[in-house]
């Protein structure tokens, strides 16, 4: 595993673009760029496209296939919105809802949606054959099950799906497990790490760059020396940051590029900081590290 590596981006020469606009158009929507990594379409309805995503999907294939991935992505998201589903009947559709992380700037208040982790949030959506559709709080409002007990039971569908694929990995000389699957939902199995991974009183360094993989280094005493301890950390924390970094770039399905330190259930965003080149890392979390390793 590397997150070091820098390659030319051959999605920035417009030709992705003009396929998008040229696609849209002829779905009858004219496409409106609203920021670096969304256009917003409107016509039968208004609707975001990720640029982001579709760049990092076009780097994955030839570029003569451009024409039909622009072309599947976006009609795939327009029959979405324009074709939605009866969930009317909660009885009857309520095996096809999940939960799923999003970052937090994909809600817009309209989304049946709460806080995850630190800039993300877990959002209820309707999984189809043909693709995964957000809930809004207007749907959510009207059924006999809501909040709390409408994440649950969301959960509750993503875990009967089956457990990720765990593998080992070095990453730059760092140990790290790899959670994967093939699911759009991956992220949701942060809720419950502790079962894939033996996590002791010091927890763990998680990055989840994207919806297809979670990756995690479990934090050890490493020892009596807190210099050791201190190293150790420092070189964990570097490397998965250095990759979620390249991981989130690189996509598909950005999800977050921060590390996050995993401890009794709960995720918190490490502030990552640089010194003269070297990462320093926050003092809470070296203090709390300290009384952990002088108990232990």
């Amino acid at each position: 595993m590397n997150g070091r590596n820098v390659r030319h981006d051959p999605t920035m020469d417009g030709a992705l673009d003009s396929l998008l606009v040229l696609v849209a158009e002829n779905l009858g929507y004219t496409c409106r760029r609203v920021s670096a990594d969304a256009v917003l379409l409107e016509g039968a309805a208004r609707l975001h496209v990720s640029v982001r995503n579709l760049r990092q999907l076009a780097r994955r294939v030839p570029r003569d296939d451009w024409p039909a991935l622009v072309s599947d992505h976006v009609t795939t998201i327009v029959t979405a919105i324009e074709e939605p589903l009866d969930l009317s009947d909660f009885d009857l559709g309520q095996h096809l809802l999940r939960t799923r992380a999003y970052p937090v700037e994909a809600d817009n208040g309209g989304l049946a949606s709460r806080p995850f982790v630190p800039g993300l949030v877990e959002v209820v959506v309707v999984d189809t054959p043909t693709t995964v559709r957000t809930v809004t709080t207007e749907e959510m409002h009207g059924w006999p099950v809501s909040g709390d007990a409408l994440f649950m039971l969301g959960r509750a569908n993503v875990r009967a799906d089956g457990p990720l694929t765990h593998d080992e990995h070095s990453l730059g000389g760092v140990r790290v497990s790899v959670l994967h699957g093939m699911t759009s939902y991956t992220a949701t199995h942060l809720a419950w790490l502790e079962e894939y991974l033996p996590i002791g009183p010091h927890g763990a360094l998680v990055v989840a760059p994207t919806h297809g993989q979670i990756v995690a280094h479990v934090l050890r005493p490493g020892g009596a020396d807190p210099r050791t301890r201190y190293r150790a950390a420092v070189a964990a924390a570097e490397e998965l940051h250095a990759y979620a970094l390249r991981a989130h770039e690189d996509g598909p399905g950005s999800l977050s590029p921060h590390v996050y330190w995993w401890r009794g259930g709960d995720l918190t965003a490490l502030h990552l900081r640089y010194e003269d080149g070297r990462l320093v890392l926050p003092s809470d979390f070296v203090a709390v590290l300290t009384a952990l390793a002088a108990e232990h």
